[in-house]
């Protein structure tokens, strides 16, 4: 058996692994179904990079033997694993599907069991399952997504999340190496620091940085020379449009949501996070007001007191009234979003512009 493989229908288990794991059982044939899900984009086609080379790797069977499946298609998927004896009997050998573009928070439970039931079995070939953070939302480690929960009972899950800081900067030192310069692992730490986690951002950093040092007849990476060739920035999302929102910065508000809407972040998430935001601010807006103090607020609402503290230094900027109007406003955008055809990134831009219209004071 392959990595990961499936023998029948009736053996199934669920698995969900990481990348140390995937390394540990990427060895010989890889047949079985894959699902690739999280965050860390880099990695992930790094190993689909790996699977293609493995499994391609005839030039004159190329076109039988890899096949890229778009936009959920299970009929295309179906009719793909079920020609393969045919191939086979060609000598085409091993074959890779891959299905991609498929959005596993929208699809119906009927097809999500389709092809659970497709990918129970694919016989001596191998189906990855190439999924964006947009396409599959995961859940908690003790409360899966259901998307999730069922896709590992049939597949070998791989998670690909952002890698830790150590594991970091043990990759940057080799890869410095292998372009012919030293970095100790403090200027590793700086540089991750400054340029973001996102292995991506990385890999383009480490190119700049061997090609400013050998031009420079330079064969170590310091920290002055981050700062001279490298650009500043870092990765934004819910934490970063919560925070705004909460500081009534409705301009990096705008641009965090325009970054997120470029990832493909869920409309309903980011409504998610604007409720909870004003909503969080409104009742601590109220408890105030009869007169409670940071710990009282953090035992009744269950949250630790330096998060309650956070919410109080803001509650300045905002009158009671105002929040009771934003808490309105957002359960009316919440509803055209959940209910309404429109375009539902435009209806949230429209709320937080209207946020700043608004007295708030």
């Amino acid at each position: 058996m392959g990595v990961c493989e499936h023998t029948t229908p009736q053996h199934l288990f669920t698995m969900i692994i990481t990348t140390s794991d995937l390394e540990t059982k990427l060895k010989g044939q890889s047949t079985g179904a894959f699902l690739f899900f999280g965050e860390e984009e880099y990695l992930k086609r790094h190993y689909l990079s790996r699977f293609r080379s493995a499994l391609v790797s005839d030039a004159d069977f190329s076109v039988f033997n890899h096949v890229i499946i778009n936009g959920g298609d299970l009929n295309a998927l179906e009719s793909e694993l079920q020609s393969l004896p045919m191939l086979d009997m060609l000598g085409g050998g091993q074959r890779l599907i891959e299905l991609r573009d498929t959005n596993f928070d929208k699809i119906s439970k009927s097809d999500l069991e389709a092809l659970c039931t497709i990918l129970s079995d694919v016989g001596d070939n191998t189906v990855i399952i190439y999924t964006l953070p947009s396409e599959l939302s995961e859940g908690t480690k003790k409360k899966p997504s259901a998307a999730l929960k069922a896709l590992s009972d049939v597949c070998c899950a791989v998670s690909f999340e952002r890698q830790t800081p150590a594991k970091l900067v043990g990759w940057l030192t080799r890869h410095f190496t292998a372009r012919g310069c030293l970095c100790d692992p403090d200027t590793c730490r700086f540089i991750i620091e400054y340029c973001t986690p996102d292995m991506f951002i990385l890999s383009s950093e480490t190119e700049k940085l061997t090609a400013y040092a050998l031009s420079h007849g330079l064969n170590r990476v310091d920290i002055p020379m981050v700062r001279t060739v490298c650009s500043q920035s870092k990765v934004i999302g819910a934490f970063d449009f919560s925070n705004a929102l909460i500081d009534a910065d409705i301009s990096l508000a705008m641009r965090v949501l325009s970054d997120m809407i470029k990832h493909r972040a869920r409309p309903e998430e980011i409504m998610s996070t604007i409720i909870t935001t004003y909503s969080e601010l409104l009742t601590y807006k109220m408890l105030t007001e009869t007169g409670m103090n940071k710990a009282d607020i953090a035992k009744r609402t269950g949250k630790n007191e330096y998060y309650v503290q956070v919410k109080l230094r803001a509650l300045s900027k905002y009158s009671l009234s105002y929040l009771e109007k934003m808490v309105e406003l957002c359960s009316e955008a919440d509803r055209q979003i959940k209910s309404m055809p429109i375009n539902k990134y435009y209806i949230i831009e429209e709320l937080i512009l209207k946020s700043c219209s608004i007295n708030s004071v």
